[in-house]
């Protein structure tokens, strides 16, 4: 077997997935209800999505979990050796 597949690895790459699993939902859900959140700027009660940019938002919600997965990939990839 290449050593590039090894036990662990296969192992580590088994529980981290496990683990965004469960948790990068969690985490939508979390972001997802902070545009109901009620904020008060200046003795004024507003939503967080009034208040708050909606780039800033669509940021958050969709780009942040996409680059996290890739982070995620390239650090599992095999790395070439220059020896």
């Amino acid at each position: 077997m290449d050593s590039s597949y090894s036990m662990q690895k296969i192992i580590m790459i088994a529980i981290t997935l496990v683990v965004i699993a469960i948790i990068l939902p969690i985490g939508l859900v979390y972001i997802g209800s902070a545009g109901d959140t009620t904020v008060t700027i200046n003795n004024e009660s507003v939503t967080l999505t009034d208040a708050v940019d909606p780039a800033i938002i669509t940021l958050l919600t969709v780009l942040l979990p996409i680059l996290v997965v890739i982070v995620i990939i390239m650090y599992f990839l095999p790395k070439r050796n220059n020896s």
